[in-house]
C-alpha cells in the first residue's frame, strides 16, 4: 500500500510521509474517543466500524459491529450512498433520541453515520408544544365561557378538550349539594347514566374528593373497590391515578373538577397547573353567572317596579334616545309598548308633537345636562289620545361610576285632575263662605307658627265684632274667649289632635264682644308641613245655643217622663210598622227581669218573652194593623188586652197592654206606641176566687171515691163466687181499674186545687197498690219512679193512671215469670222550649206541645213478642191503652229489644 501511495518516489519527502501517518493516527484517535456515536456502514448495510460512543448506540439498537444495521438506518444509508448526498434524520433508540448525519464515502463505498444525542432538546420541545396546546385550550375555554349561554353547555364542550389535552380518559364536575353530598353534574368518558347520580359525602371523602382545600388533591394508589364501586362508578375500576380541584372558593364552594387516567401513573406539575387554570376559568364563570343572574333579577325587579309605579317613568341618554321606561309611559304618551319606545327619540316616536313643546323639552334637558342635579317644572304634554294634560316633571341627571354624565331619569306626575279639583275647590270655597255667612257659621284658618287667624262667615252676627276688629284677634286671643270652665277640655282636645293628627270636635262657650256667651260646636282638622309638624288648624264654629237650651229642656222632660214611668211601674214602648222596637223604657227590670240595654242591643226580644199560648193574640193584632187594614180598628184607635210574660227567673207575670195605632194623613199606620203594666196581683185574686168556687168540689170527689171503693169491694166478692179463671181474672182487672180511679179522687179530695192532682203522689200509691195485689215483693221486682211533683188536671190524670195500671199489670204478669228479678222504670218530664228556659231571643219556632209532657215506661223483662201489633192488639188491656192515649190527644211509641219501652207524649189542658 505504501508503494501504491508513492513512498519510493524520488519527489516525495520522507518527512512528509511521516507527517501524513501522524495525521491519520490523530484522526482515528479522535473518532474513537468522540462523545458522539460514529458508525461506518458498508454498501450492503453491514456495520463496519463503531467508536466507543457508537457501541452504546449499537447496544440500544441490539446489534453489533459486523451485523446488519436496522431497517430504518439501512434505507437511509443506501439512499445516501446511491445519491452521494448528505442527509440528516432523527433516530429514537431506547429512551434516547439522536440527530443522525449520513455522509457518503465514495472511495470506500460506505457511509459514515455520525449521531448527536438530542433527548433533552426533544423533551423541551414536547413540553413547549404541550404548553402551547394547553394555552390554546385555555383560550378556547375562556372564549366558550363568554359565548355559551349556560354553564352546563360550557362543561359539555370544555371537559372533552381538557381530557384530550392531558391525554386522559375521564374528566367530570361534581357539584356540592347543601347537605354536603355531591351530584355528578356532567363529564366525559363516564357513562351517561352517571349524570345526576348522588354521591354521599363520606364515600366521596374516601375517594379523595374534598372542598376543604384550595390546592389540587392528587389521587394515587386508589382503593378502587372501596371508593369508585361504592359510589356506583363501575367503569372506573381500571383507573390508576387522578386529581381533583376545588371549583369556587372554600367559603363558597361550587364543587370539584376531577380528572382520572388509566395510563398515567402520575399527574405532573404542568398538568396540575393546567387543570388549576381550567378550574379558575370555570370558577370565574360560575361567579360571573351568579352575578349576571343577580343583575338580571335586579333588572327584572326594577322593570317590574317601574311598571307598578302609577305614573309615567322614563330614562334616556345624552343624545335623547330612550333607554327604558314603564308601560304606562309608553302607552299614555306614545300609545305603544316600552319595547318599541326603547332606542328611539321623542321626535321619531311622535311626529305630531307641537314645535313649541319639542323645543321646550329639548331646552330643559339641555339645561339639566349642563348643570346636573335635579329639575322640577310643570308643563303640558300632548298624550297619545290627542289630549293635552298637565304634568309635573321630576328629572334628575345620572352619572356612571367614572363620574361621566350618562343621561337623565324622569318621573311625570299627571296633575290634570288636581288642576280641575283646585278650580272646583276655589269655587266651592267661595260657595261655602257664602253659605257660612247665611247659616250662622264662623270659619277660621289658624297659622300655628305665628298665631295669626283668618276669619270668614257670620263673624259679626255671632260675636258682635266687626270684620276689622276680628282680624286683630290671633290664636291666643281666641283661646282667651273660651269660657274658663271649658278652657281645659278645649286645650286637651287640641293637644290630642296635634299629637295624633286626628280631627278635633268639641263644644264650648265662646265670649261675645258684649261679654255674653254663646254655645258653639267647634269642628276642625290640623294640617302638617313637609317636616311632619302641625302648622295649621282649619275649622268651623257653629252656634248651637238654641239647640243646647232645647236639649236641656228635653232632657229635663225626659227625666220627668222616666220618673213617671218608674213610679207608674209600667213599660212604655214605640214600634214601627213592622213591629220593630224603636223605644222601650220604664220598669223593665221589675216586670221582665231584664235591663233596658239587653232589649236595645237586640240580645233579648220582648216578643219572645210572651208565653206561647198568648202569642196568637199578638199575631192577630199585628195582622189586623199591618196586613189587613179592612179588619183593623179605626185610625189612631187604642186597643187593650192581657197576656203573660216569662221573666228571666222563669216566673210568670200577667200584664195589661194598651196600643195606640198612630196613622199618617193617608190613614196608614205610621208607628205604634203604648204602655204595659203588671196585673199579676189582680190575676192571682181572680184565680183565688175561682178556686174558692171549686172548694165545694172536694166533698163530691170524696163521695165518688167512697162509691168507687164500694164497687171495687162488690166486684171482689162477686169474683169469689166464680170458679172460671178467665172470669175471675176479668173481675180482678176491672177491680184494679176502679181502684186507680178511686185513688185519683182521693188525691183530688186532699189537694188544695180540686181540679188538679199531684201525679207523683198518685203514682206512688197506684204502683204500691198494684204490687200488693199481685203479691210481688220489692226483693224480686225493683221499681224506679222518676217523677217530680207535677200537677195534672183530672181529665188527664184518670186516663193516664189507667194506662200505667194496664202497662204495670202487663209487665208483672208476662214480663217477669215467677221468681225472676227485674227492673221497671217510670219517668214523667215536662217539654219546655229553649227560650222558656232562658228568656233569650231565638229564631227557632216553638213546638206545638210547648207545655206538654213525656211519660216513659220501661221494663227489662221478657221481650215483647215481635208478631204482636200493639196498636191493633186483640187484648183488652192494650186496646184500652191506645184508646186512652187517643183520649188525651197524645201519641204512643213502642221500642222492642233487650227492654220494652213505651214513650207517651201528651198535653195537659186544664
Amino acid at each position: 500500500m505504501s508503494r501504491e501511495s508513492g513512498y519510493g518516489s524520488p519527489n516525495i519527502n520522507r518527512n512528509d510521509i511521516k507527517g501524513a501517518e501522524n495525521e491519520e493516527n490523530w484522526m482515528a484517535e479522535f473518532l474513537l474517543n468522540s462523545p458522539g456515536p460514529v458508525l461506518r456502514i458498508g454498501s450492503e448495510g453491514t456495520v463496519l466500524y463503531a467508536n466507543k460512543a457508537g457501541e452504546s448506540l449499537l447496544e440500544a439498537l441490539k446489534i453489533q459491529v459486523g451485523e446488519k444495521a436496522p431497517a430504518e438506518i439501512l434505507k437511509t444509508a443506501q439512499r445516501v450512498a446511491v445519491r452521494n448526498i448528505f442527509e440528516q434524520t432523527e433516530l429514537k433508540a431506547g429512551k434516547k433520541t439522536y440527530s443522525i448525519v449520513f455522509t457518503p464515502l465514495l472511495a470506500c463505498k460506505s457511509v459514515i453515520m455520525s449521531a448527536f444525542e438530542i433527548t433533552s432538546c426533544k423533551q423541551t420541545e414536547e413540553k413547549l408544544l404541550l404548553r402551547k396546546r394547553e394555552y390554546e385550550v385555555l383560550s378556547q375555554i375562556s372564549g366558550l365561557s363568554l359565548k355559551v349561554p349556560d354553564f352546563q353547555s360550557l362543561l359539555d364542550q370544555a371537559l372533552p378538550l381538557v381530557a384530550a389535552t392531558l391525554g386522559i380518559e375521564y374528566c367530570c364536575v361534581l357539584k356540592l349539594l347543601p347537605d354536603g353530598n355531591f351530584i355528578f353534574e356532567t363529564g366525559t368518558g363516564w357513562k351517561p347514566e352517571n349524570t345526576g347520580r348522588i354521591i354521599k359525602k363520606d364515600l366521596a371523602s374516601r375517594a379523595g374528593y374534598t372542598v376543604l382545600s384550595d390546592c389540587p388533591v392528587l389521587l394515587e394508589k386508589l382503593d378502587k373497590k372501596n371508593s369508585f364501586r361504592a359510589m356506583g362508578l363501575e367503569e372506573s375500576l381500571s383507573i390508576i391515578s387522578g386529581i381533583s380541584l376545588l371549583l369556587g372558593s372554600i367559603e363558597k364552594p361550587y364543587g370539584m373538577l376531577t380528572a382520572h387516567s388509566t395510563k398515567k401513573e402520575k399527574f405532573t406539575e404542568e398538568d396540575t397547573r393546567f387543570l388549576n387554570a381550567v378550574a379558575i376559568i370555570l370558577s370565574f364563570t360560575i361567579q360571573r353567572n351568579k352575578v349576571e343572574d343577580t343583575l338580571r333579577d335586579k333588572v327584572y325587579f326594577l322593570e317590574t317596579l317601574l311598571d307598578t309605579i302609577p305614573t309615567p317613568v322614563y330614562y334616556k341618554d345624552r343624545k335623547g334616545y330612550y333607554q327604558g321606561c314603564n308601560e304606562l309611559f309608553a302607552r299614555m304618551i306614545f300609545g305603544s309598548s316600552k319595547e318599541k319606545v326603547t332606542g328611539h327619540t321623542i321626535d321619531e316616536l311622535f311626529e305630531a308633537i307641537p314645535l313649541e313643546l319639542s323645543e321646550f323639552y329639548t331646552s330643559m334637558d339641555r339645561q339639566l345636562f349642563q348643570k346636573g342635579g335635579s329639575q322640577v317644572y310643570e308643563t303640558k304634554v300632548l298624550c297619545s289620545d290627542g289630549l293635552k294634560r298637565d304634568f309635573i316633571f321630576n328629572k334628575v341627571a345620572y352619572k356612571s361610576f367614572c363620574g361621566t354624565m350618562e343621561g337623565l331619569l324622569g318621573v311625570m306626575l299627571d296633575i290634570t285632575g288636581r288642576k280641575k279639583t283646585e278650580e272646583k275647590l276655589q269655587k266651592s270655597e267661595e260657595r261655602y263662605r257664602l253659605i257660612a255667612e247665611q247659616t250662622g257659621q264662623i270659619i277660621y284658618d289658624i297659622d300655628l307658627k305665628n298665631g295669626r287667624v283668618e276669619w270668614a262667615g257670620a263673624v259679626t252676627e255671632l260675636t258682635g265684632y266687626s270684620s276689622k276688629e276680628i282680624e286683630n284677634l290671633d290664636f291666643y286671643d281666641w283661646l282667651e274667649h273660651i269660657h274658663p270652665e271649658d278652657y281645659e277640655n278645649v286645650q286637651q282636645s287640641l293637644k290630642n289632635c296635634w299629637n295624633t293628627g286626628d280631627k278635633f270636635s268639641e263644644e264650648f262657650r265662646f265670649k261675645r264682644k258684649d261679654g255674653g256667651y254663646l254655645c258653639v260646636k267647634n269642628k276642625g282638622v290640623c294640617l302638617r308641613d313637609e317636616e311632619d309638624c302641625i302648622c295649621r288648624a282649619l275649622g268651623v264654629m257653629v252656634d248651637v245655643t238654641a239647640i243646647k237650651q232645647s236639649s236641656i229642656k228635653l232632657r229635663e222632660s225626659e227625666e220627668l217622663y222616666r220618673s213617671f214611668l218608674q213610679n207608674f211601674k209600667g213599660i212604655s214602648f214605640k214600634l214601627n210598622r213592622n213591629f220593630d222596637l224603636l223605644l222601650l223604657e220604664g220598669a223593665l227590670d221589675e216586670i221582665t227581669g231584664y235591663t233596658e240595654e239587653e232589649f236595645i242591643s237586640g240580645r233579648i226580644k220582648f216578643f219572645n218573652l210572651i208565653v206561647p199560648e198568648d202569642r196568637p193574640l199578638l199575631d192577630m193584632i199585628q195582622s189586623k194593623l199591618i196586613y189587613s187594614p179592612a179588619l183593623s180598628p179605626s185610625p189612631n184607635s187604642i186597643m187593650e188586652y192581657d197576656y203573660r210574660l216569662r221573666r228571666k227567673d222563669g216566673s210568670i207575670r200577667w200584664v195589661h197592654e194598651l196600643i195606640h195605632n198612630v196613622c199618617s194623613t193617608s190613614g196608614e199606620t205610621a208607628f205604634i206606641q203604648g204602655y204595659a203594666y203588671d196585673i199579676t196581683p189582680r190575676k192571682i185574686a181572680e184565680e183565688t176566687l175561682k178556686k174558692a168556687e171549686k172548694i165545694g168540689m172536694r166533698e163530691i170527689h170524696h163521695r165518688i171515691k167512697n162509691n168507687l171503693q164500694i164497687v171495687s169491694s162488690l166486684l171482689s166478692l162477686q169474683a169469689d163466687k166464680f170458679k172460671d179463671k178467665e172470669v175471675i181474672e176479668a173481675f180482678r182487672e176491672s177491680e184494679k181499674r176502679i181502684v186507680s180511679m178511686s185513688i185519683i179522687h182521693e188525691e183530688l179530695y186532699k189537694s188544695k186545687d180540686a181540679a188538679s192532682v199531684d201525679f207523683a203522689a198518685y203514682l206512688k200509691k197506684l204502683t204500691v197498690e198494684i204490687l200488693h195485689s199481685y203479691r210481688v215483693g220489692n226483693e224480686e221486682i225493683k221499681l224506679v219512679l222518676e217523677v217530680d211533683s207535677t200537677l195534672l188536671g183530672v181529665d188527664t190524670a184518670i186516663p193516664l193512671g189507667i194506662i200505667i195500671n194496664e202497662l204495670f199489670s202487663n209487665s208483672l204478669k208476662y214480663a217477669f215469670p215467677k221468681g225472676m228479678e227485674g227492673k221497671i222504670r217510670i219517668s214523667l218530664s215536662r217539654n219546655e222550649a229553649e227560650c222558656e228556659k232562658t228568656g233569650e231571643a231565638t229564631e227557632k219556632k216553638f213546638p206545638e206541645l210547648s207545655s206538654g209532657f213525656t211519660l216513659v215506661y220501661s221494663d227489662n223483662g221478657a221481650r215483647f213478642p215481635e208478631e204482636v201489633d200493639f196498636k191493633n192488639s186483640k187484648t183488652l188491656g192494650l186496646q184500652l191503652v191506645n184508646a186512652l192515649v187517643e183520649q188525651i190527644n197524645g201519641t204512643i211509641e213502642l221500642e222492642r229489644g233487650n227492654k220494652t219501652k213505651y214513650t207517651i207524649r201528651f198535653e195537659d189542658k186544664r
